[in-house]
């Protein structure tokens, strides 16, 4: 259960759509002058290092980040992700969805990053004790029981991401059961899901990820999906890409979220493709 360590896939093309979507939700956030509280359910290190056994061992940093850093976007959401990724990525670091947060986060504004993996949050308490500008709060504790146990945040406007490994099935009902229990106590809660796309070979897991975020949206009052896949969906790919799911998105936020990702998917593989469709619209 407490196997997963991101170290081993820091920086690839799954983190460039997780993190660009993320300082997208951000930025809409800050937006208005009033605070936000932001939660981060699987905060895991906060902090990677490049030149670390584990990320050395797989070297997929390289097939996103790096990538990216030897080009040039017009792109807003792309540059202001690749701004916040800087300060790191010369010291051959990258930063988790953390690290990014705390500081985007304005002096008002609050971060609460759970991480249940106890090296890992060892790890997310040095890297990210006196971080940013805004109100960072770093919890040893199971991320999904903690975003129910505080929500809803005072003031109540913020944003969430939840990104487990999945390495477990059962992992997907638990995102939504907890997304559910959210929802009653927070229901203007801007929650972003992360989540694989898998091929036949994952067996049950095949397909898992889209009938989560089809049971996510029928909680929510609006949600749109955004894709990014880097190769072919074969039977015995494995993991071809990644998407996110949002609900009750910022207003224009898909659109956002669409030109970014469009902007630089070329970047990352030949055969590289970014979908976005809305999966709840309002009633007219």
């Amino acid at each position: 259960m407490l196997s997963y360590q991101h170290a081993y896939h820091a920086g690839n093309h799954a983190d460039v759509i997780k993190h660009v979507c993320w300082v997208a939700i951000i930025e809409y956030l800050k937006n208005k002058a009033k605070p936000f509280t932001l939660f981060d359910t699987h905060a895991g290190a906060g902090l990677y290092h490049f030149d670390a056994d584990e990320a050395q061992k797989t070297s997929e940093f390289e097939t996103g980040i790096v990538k990216l850093n030897s080009e040039t976007f017009s792109d807003e959401t792309v540059t202001r992700y690749l701004e916040l990724c800087a300060g790191y990525t010369r010291n051959r670091q990258y930063p988790g969805s953390p690290a990014l947060a705390a500081d985007a986060l304005r002096s008002g504004d609050s971060l609460h990053a759970m991480e249940l993996h106890p090296a890992e949050s060892d790890k997310l308490t040095r890297n990210l004790t006196d971080r940013g500008e805004g109100h960072v709060h770093l919890h040893y504790r199971d991320g999904l029981e903690g975003l129910v146990a505080m929500a809803p945040p005072r003031p109540n406007r913020g944003a969430v991401l939840i990104d487990p490994s999945y390495e477990r099935l059962e992992e997907y009902a638990e995102v939504v059961d907890a997304v559910a229990a959210t929802l009653a106590r927070w229901p203007q809660a801007q929650i972003m899901v992360w989540y694989p796309l898998l091929s036949a070979r994952a067996g049950k897991k095949a397909g898992a990820s889209e009938a989560m975020r089809n049971k996510l949206a029928d909680l929510a009052k609006t949600a749109f999906y955004a894709d990014l896949t880097v190769t072919e969906k074969e039977t015995d790919t494995g993991m071809y890409g990644s998407g996110v799911c949002i609900l009750n998105p910022s207003w224009q936020l898909d659109e956002t979220v669409t030109a970014a990702l469009n902007c630089l998917a070329p970047s990352l593989a030949d055969n590289a493709d970014a979908t976005v469709n809305w999966l709840k619209t309002e009633p007219v």
